[in-house]
């Protein structure tokens, strides 16, 4: 499932349960929405640490860490990074 559908169907059981009085359970679905807007907001910001993919969130669909930004964090100056990654092949091949 995609962000975008989780939140449409969250906001329909919101909706749903706020009509028959289920306040608690309304306001925990809501949490959760805008726990869902809050993540799709920081993975279009670049955040590296935000690309992870959620618990039964369609992996083809799911934003990945990209190989440009990969390289860019293996040739940093800062030296601590680790100088291979799985999408780049072992360095030791250079």
């Amino acid at each position: 499932m995609q962000i975008p559908k989780a939140l449409e169907l969250n906001k329909e059981s919101e909706q749903s349960l706020r009509k028959h009085k289920f306040i608690d359970h309304a306001d925990a679905i809501q949490l959760g929405i805008e726990a869902l807007k809050r993540v799709k907001e920081l993975r279009v910001s670049g955040k590296p640490d935000r690309y992870s993919i959620l618990p039964g969130e369609d992996p083809e669909t799911a934003p990945t860490r990209s190989l440009h930004h990969i390289k860019a964090v293996l040739e940093s100056p800062l030296g601590k990074e680790p100088k291979s990654h799985p999408l780049l092949g072992d360095s030791s091949d250079a």
